[in-house]
C-alpha cells in the first residue's frame, strides 16, 4: 500500500509561486475561489488581487511623496546655507559673521535663540563668549557623548550649560561641535518648540555648518 502525500498550504504557494500562470484557462476556478475579509465577508481572489495592487501603489505614490517632499526641503535649506556661506566669507571681522549668523539663523531659519562659545582661555571681545573652564568644558562634551551633533530635549541646567546662560524659553535644542585648529567649541540652537529639534533630526547642514565656522573663525584677528 502506498502512502498518500498529503500537499500543504507551503507546497500549493511554492507551486503557485513557480507556476503564476496556473489560473490562465481556468476561469471557473478563478471565480469560485474566496478569500476572507477582515469585516467578516468574503471577496474573489481577482477583488483581492487588485485591492493588494491598489494598497501597494498607493504605499509607493506616498514613498514618493515623501521623497519629493524632503529633497524640495532640502533645496530649500540648501539656497539659505549657500547665502549664510558666502556672507560668512565676505566677513572681514567677528562683528560682521556674528550679525551674518544672527541674521541668517533667525530670518531664514526660524531659530528662536543661539549661541557660539569658544573653549578657551583667552579674553575675547563682546559679544564673542568664552568657556574657559576645563570642568564646564568636560561637562559639555560628555553632553555630546563623542558626537558631533546632538538634538533633542534637556533640562534647564543642561540648557543654560549649553547656551552658557539660562534661557527658560528654549524647549528643544540642536548643537554641534566646532573643532578647528586652535578652535574648539559648539554652535547651539534653541527653539521655543518641544518638538521642533529631536534626536532623530538630520545634522547634515549644522554640522557643515560648524566645519565652515571652524575654518572661517581660524582666519578673524580677534581668534588669533
Amino acid at each position: 500500500m502506498t502512502e498518500s502525500h498529503q500537499v500543504s498550504a507551503t507546497d500549493v504557494a511554492h507551486y503557485l509561486k513557480d507556476n503564476p500562470d496556473f489560473f490562465v484557462g481556468r476561469d471557473e476556478l478563478l471565480a469560485e475561489l474566496r478569500i476572507p475579509h477582515d469585516s467578516g465577508g468574503a471577496t474573489s481572489l481577482i477583488e483581492r488581487q487588485l485591492q493588494v495592487h491598489r494598497e501597494r501603489n498607493q504605499d509607493l505614490a506616498d514613498r514618493l511623496y515623501n521623497l519629493l517632499k524632503n529633497a524640495r526641503n532640502n533645496d530649500k535649506i540648501f539656497l539659505r546655507m549657500r547665502r549664510l556661506v558666502l556672507a560668512l566669507i565676505e566677513a572681514n571681522s567677528w562683528a560682521n559673521i556674528y550679525a551674518a549668523l544672527d541674521d541668517s539663523l533667525r530670518t531664514d531659519f526660524g531659530v528662536d535663540g543661539w549661541a557660539m562659545a569658544h573653549f578657551t582661555e583667552r579674553r575675547l571681545e563682546a559679544p564673542l563668549t568664552a568657556i574657559k573652564e576645563p570642568t564646564q568644558q568636560r561637562k559639555i562634551l560628555k553632553l555630546f557623548n563623542g558626537r558631533k551633533a546632538i538634538c533633542g530635549n534637556f533640562s534647564a541646567e543642561e540648557v543654560a550649560l549649553l547656551m552658557s546662560a539660562p534661557m527658560p524659553s528654549a524647549k528643544s535644542i540642536a548643537a554641534a561641535r566646532i573643532s578647528g585648529q586652535d578652535n574648539n567649541g559648539i554652535l547651539v540652537l534653541a527653539s521655543k518648540d518641544a518638538e521642533h529639534y529631536r534626536s532623530s533630526t538630520d545634522t547634515l547642514f549644522l554640522d557643515y555648518l560648524a566645519e565652515v565656522l571652524a575654518l572661517r573663525l581660524q582666519q578673524t584677528p580677534v581668534l588669533r
